[in-house]
């Protein structure tokens, strides 16, 4: 027998589609002893095996020979479907109370649902069964593990925070003293008595407090374990600080810059915070900022700092999406003006109905209340009703050190308010973050993502001044070229017959060619032209190139009229600017029908400003068309995206160099767009940590860079960082691109990441997959966890196949789908990556796409309350995903987190930001799964004596900075961190096992640079020197390591050591299982309907379930059954078919014959009448 999987034995392959062909390639060689024997006889093999006896699993305390491999023999196990899932001996580890079969009607209907789908027995995976000395798990179940792990990571930082949002703050000093470094003001003990307010808050004595008995005395830094903190920075002059001001409940603390008060040369002054090992808690409003200005931050091992930003707890909390930015502030400024109109009257009554909250109420939706922007300003309006003078700031830019000193007083005053009422934002949203993300996971993984650091040496200053030098040399190239046809249009001035003929010049501004003269000084002198005339008997277009009279000429392939010198052309036609439609292009009246089945947009120049289009009748024009869709207008056919009509000849030019101008900016768009962010990153090297002292370290030529992370920046509770977070990858043909590879470890360390494979494609197939019981289920569940690319069964090759694009770009439309974008978005897309296609073409093929997938959606009220998804491979998430977002406090299926406030149903009109509460529940979801992986590896780390500490995370991709001599136990660590996630995530959506091809990393990579893969040799235009490789290993290849990824039980931890066993754990319902519980998923009437894509069969199912309800009914009441005439009906499943290609909306199908699908079509009966679906706005539509 096999236990606890009770399905069949067959081979498989730990490759989902995700893998690499690289990958697989390893993995074949590693398994090719394995598969020695034909799959069916590897099955009897095993099955034989597991009948005789159940291997128990061997001593998890035997520590194998450093020859040896860690890999141990177990059984293969195989769910009912022919998933393979974790072997024998792992599963027995992970999942020590066993896994429970699915209910055989599940199974019936997954296999059914498959079938429809031409997935069926379609297995792909042939790896052997992995099995390893698992580190063992601390409970009965993953939920006790991690709750334990959370709050052991999590203290004693939890109970410091909990006790500082209860603290009072201490009374501000009046007066300031001008020193540098650290100055304490504080109270003696004793002096300061309590005093209970009229709404009895009891509270301290306020800021104008007399200060006769405070202590004032120099610190070398704040000894407190609770700060709250803010720095101010002259930034138009300098990164570091020249002030800040901390508060701890006991005192009030100042800093200020040597350099500020002209006791140094040097401005690189650091903020010293005291002891890097002593427990901390500091608050602050975008903590990250600040944080970089810290000296103890600069090191390689981490602190034990907990930075807490108020700003992420409030965007957790009170947060809004993107998409309903626009309506609050649109609310914002018509409140504002509300008020101002309200102080300004004198009519009593006008200035009361102005100011009801009635008026607002009916004006705006309730959410708009519920949430607020995330300045300091706008969250403490919105939480505290205080009005905060943000002036003061200004003068950080205003003024130079001598004006910041002589206003010292004022500026630290300012700097101090802002702390205050920080610390009075964080006591309102501590305890709601604690309540919204109730998993001390939510809370122990922010100090790690606020932690994290990148490591650079001086080839980072290399990078920069390479960049820069090849960019410029690009652009000086082209804008000679440029400047060039400037003079070469300027022959046409004075022949006025020759650019009125000419398509390209007439579009240029030719007036003002006339020389303004005046009166000689003298009688008899004749006149001369006036004085400061910009370039004087130039045409109007020229002038425009120069910005001031004194000023060289400005010209590049982003300037107006470039494409008019480049004398581009589409298909032939001049391009012509129009003021409406941007760029467009001429065509005769003849050439009208080439165009007349194509998606370019026909102008209407009825409405164009220029007269010279609108007046024109012997043409039309035709808009350029733009990868945003056929509403947004070009603005520069010069950009990046149209290097491709380029290429393919569409878009042409009767100059070689112009495709030249266009690679040029193609090559240096990011650069552009990045260069700023990139030279203001701060760096500071071991050297300069310290001014004015001579630093005896290893490596005086190593230095750090902090990301200035929001950790929790989005309603998502993303990481939100405006350069790291957004770094593109290396690119042969982009200047600045190789940036990632820059940061580079120092000597004795290394990087140790993986990318987690598919990460919320994986979570939204698992809740699909949960329905059914059963891991691979649903028709995307099991693509994600068995499809190939060879194959073409994997998610991506299918919707390629469907839109005729390549698999990469098919990625697009997948994660676009599954994060709720609709059909608007995939024909968007479509038009970008095949502009050929018709507009009928283009929503047709996009038609299709979604009806394969998402397939049609109907209502059937006896079926499901809401209008549900059915007959597509993803039907199942999406109803789940609607349903979760459709709760009126929607909740993470894994750890719990709540929705922001913003966002909850009863604060906002039905179906309001659905497809914004879908993003959330996956992309919320996808946070989880990092804070769980974030939390595996501090416990792995800490209890194995690993020398690692997070360097970055962007979004599903994480790397470590490492000793050298842990970076196979580290890899090792990060393997076992990710089975725990998985399996949790599994355990928590009601099944209790997990696939083996989404158990391990199919990766792990060991790497001296930071970089997407370890073989990327990241030769950019600026960087013509390619990288040495990196390593990457798969678990088999891990496993061979031996004991050099070995975690030994025998160590011991030698400091911060985990202590589980008194850590208290109170079991919870799981978040799906309270959802299943209050929905009708388990009907299997309701199941079938999501199943099938056929109409007839839909209302047959319907005429089973009330039959079958009417029988139960009048069973309960009479116990007399009214008899009915038998039916030939097939069963439901009987003939399982393929779905066909679904063209039509489901809507065009009105008049449906109402038996002949089953099996009366013969039988005479006429067409039957199916009722029309609401109106869109009055309901559910079909």
């Amino acid at each position: 027998m096999l236990n606890p999987a009770r399905g069949h034995v067959r081979s498989a392959t730990t490759a989902s589609f995700v893998r690499l062909a690289k990958t697989r390639a390893q993995s074949r060689r590693l398994r090719s002893s394995w598969l020695l024997s034909s799959p069916w006889q590897v099955r009897q093999k095993t099955t034989a095996a597991a009948a005789a006896k159940s291997l128990p699993a061997p001593e998890p305390a035997h520590q194998p020979s450093r020859a040896k491999s860690l890999a141990l023999p177990s059984e293969a196990r195989f769910n009912e479907i022919g998933v393979q899932q974790l072997s024998l001996h792992v599963h027995k580890q992970i999942f020590p109370n066993g896994s429970e079969v699915p209910p055989q009607e599940l199974v019936d209907l997954a296999k059914a649902h498959l079938g429809r789908h031409d997935l069926l027995e379609k297995n792909t995976d042939e790896t052997p069964p992995i099995a390893f000395n698992v580190p063992p798990i601390h409970g009965d179940t993953l939920d006790e593990h991690f709750t334990r792990l959370g709050l052991d990571c999590a203290e004693p930082f939890l109970t410091q925070a909990k006790q500082f949002a209860k603290a009072n703050a201490p009374p501000r000093p009046r007066k300031w003293v001008q020193r540098s470094g650290w100055t304490k003001y504080h109270y003696p003990e004793g002096q300061i008595e309590p005093v209970v307010s009229r709404d009895g808050v009891t509270t301290i004595p306020p800021v104008d407090a007399p200060d006769g008995n405070m202590v004032v005395e120099h610190v070398e830094a704040p000894d407190e374990e609770l700060l709250c903190f803010d720095t101010e920075v002259m930034w138009k002059e300098s990164s570091y600080a020249v002030m800040a001001c901390a508060m701890s409940p006991t005192a009030w603390y100042a800093w200020l810059s040597p350099w500020l008060l002209g006791e140094s040369e040097s401005d690189r002054h650091l903020i010293p915070l005291g002891d890097p090992t002593k427990a901390r808690t500091i608050v602050g409003h975008n903590i990250g900022y600040d944080r970089a200005r810290v000296l103890e931050e600069y090191s390689l091992e981490q602190s034990r700092n907990s930075f807490l930003d108020t700003m992420s707890l409030h965007v957790a909390v009170n947060g809004m999406c993107s998409q309903q930015r626009p309506t609050w502030m649109k609310h914002k400024k018509s409140k504002e003006l509300r008020d101002k109109f309200a102080k300004e009257t004198d009519n009593l009554e006008l200035a009361t109905l102005l100011s009801s909250d009635n008026l607002r109420e009916e004006e705006t939706e309730l959410w708009v209340e519920r949430s607020s922007v995330n300045s300091l300003r706008d969250v403490a309006k919105f939480h505290l009703n205080v009005t905060l003078d943000k002036a003061a700031r200004n003068e950080f830019g205003e003024l130079d050190r001598a004006g910041v000193v002589a206003k010292l007083d004022h500026l630290l005053d300012y700097c101090a308010a802002d702390v205050a009422i920080t610390h009075r934002v964080y006591k309102m949203v501590f305890p709601n973050f604690l309540e919204v993300c109730p998993h001390p996971v939510s809370f122990a993984a922010l100090r790690h993502l606020s932690s994290v650091i990148l490591p650079v040496n001086k080839s980072w200053d290399d990078y920069i001044a390479k960049a820069d030098a090849t960019y410029h040399k690009l652009s000086d190239a082209v804008q000679e070229r440029l400047i060039k046809l400037t003079e070469k249009a300027l022959e046409f001035k004075d022949d006025a017959d020759k650019w009125e003929n000419d398509p390209w010049m007439r579009q240029l501004d030719w007036s003002g060619q006339e020389i303004k003269m005046v009166k000689g000084k003298k009688k008899d002198d004749p006149p001369r032209p006036a004085a400061r005339q910009k370039k004087p008997g130039m045409p109007q277009w020229y002038r425009g190139l120069f910005p001031k009279m004194d000023a060289p000429i400005n010209i590049t392939v982003r300037t107006r009229i470039a494409p008019l010198l480049l004398r581009l052309a589409w298909d032939g036609y001049p391009l012509y600017w129009s003021d409406k439609y941007g760029w467009t292009f001429r065509v005769p009246l003849s050439n009208a029908q080439k165009y007349a089945s194509t998606q370019l947009v026909r102008c209407d120049m009825r409405d164009e400003p220029i007269e010279a289009l609108k007046e024109d009748r012997g043409a039309f024009y035709i808009k350029l068309p733009h990868k945003d869709g056929p509403t947004a207008r070009c603005a520069n056919p010069l950009a990046k995206s149209y290097l491709p009509y380029f290429e393919k000849g569409t878009l042409s030019s009767e100059y070689s160099y112009a495709k030249d101008a266009l690679e040029m900016n193609a090559s240096c768009s990011y650069w552009i767009s990045a260069r700023t962010r990139i030279m203001s990153q701060m760096v500071v090297y071991e050297k300069d940590k310290l001014p004015g002292t001579k630093k005896r370290g290893r490596r005086p030529q190593h230095g750090y860079i902090l990301p200035q992370v929001i950790p929790m920046g989005t309603i998502t509770r993303r990481a939100v960082e405006n350069t790291w977070l957004t770094a593109s990858n290396a690119k042969v043909n982009r200047v600045g691109s190789e940036l990632k590879s820059m940061v580079k470890a120092p000597p004795g360390y290394c990087f140790v990441g993986a990318d987690v494979d598919s990460e919320e494609l994986w979570i939204a197939s698992v809740i699909g997959d949960s329905i059914f019981k059963l891991h691979g289920g649903n028709a995307i569940g099991f693509m994600t966890l068995e499809g190939t690319k060879a194959a073409g069964t994997d998610l991506h090759s299918r919707t390629a196949g469907i839109l005729g694009i390549t698999r990469n770009d098919a990625k697009v439309f997948n994660y676009g789908r599954i994060y709720g974008a609709g059909l608007k978005f995939a024909a968007t897309l479509l038009r970008q990556f095949n502009p050929s296609l018709s507009e009928a073409e283009t929503l047709d093929i996009a038609g299709k796409l979604y009806a394969t997938t998402k397939g049609v959606k109907t209502t059937r009220k006896a079926l499901h309350k809401r209008a549900f998804w059915r007959g597509g491979t993803e039907s199942f998430v999406f109803n789940k995903l609607e349903e979760f977002a459709d709760q009126e406090r929607p909740r993470t299926p894994v750890l719990g987190a709540g929705i922001t406030e913003a966002l909850m149903g009863r604060f906002m009109s039905k179906g309001g930001y659905l497809t914004s509460r879908i993003n959330w529940a996956i992309q919320s979801s996808g946070v989880d799964y990092l804070h769980l992986l974030i939390i595996s590896m501090d416990y792995l780390t800490r209890r194995f004596n690993i020398s690692a500490r997070l360097a970055i995370s962007v979004h599903d991709e994480v790397r470590y900075l490492v000793q050298i001599k842990d970076k196979y136990r580290a890899a090792m660590a990060m393997q076992v961190a990710n089975l725990w996630t998985r399996a949790m995530f599994a355990q928590q959506v009601g099944i209790n096992d997990l696939p083996q091809a989404c158990a391990y990393f199919s990766a792990i990579d060991i790497d001296h640079v930071l970089r997407k893969e370890v073989n990327m040799d990241c030769i950019t235009p600026s960087h013509s020197t390619p990288i040495p490789h990196g390593e990457s290993l798969d678990i088999m290849q891990l496993l061979k390591k031996g004991a050099a990824a070995y975690l030994d039980p025998s160590i011991k931890p030698a400091k911060y050591a985990p202590k589980l066993d008194d850590i208290p754990y109170t079991p919870r319902t799981p978040v799906m299982e309270t959802l299943n519980a209050s929905s009708p998923s388990a009907d299997l009437s309701f199941l079938k309907a999501q199943i099938t894509a056929d109409d007839a069969e839909l209302r047959e199912i319907l005429r089973l379930q009330r039959k079958a309800a009417g029988v139960a009914s009048g069973a309960s009441t009479s116990g007399i059954v009214k008899k009915k005439s038998a039916r030939n009906i097939l069963p439901y499943s009987a003939q399982p078919h393929l779905i066909p290609h679904m063209y039509e909306p489901f809507e065009s199908a009105k008049f449906v014959t109402s038996k002949q699908s089953f099996g009366n079509a013969g039988s005479g009966k006429g067409w039957e009448w199916e009722p029309m679906p609401p109106k869109r706005g009055v309901g559910p539509r079909l």
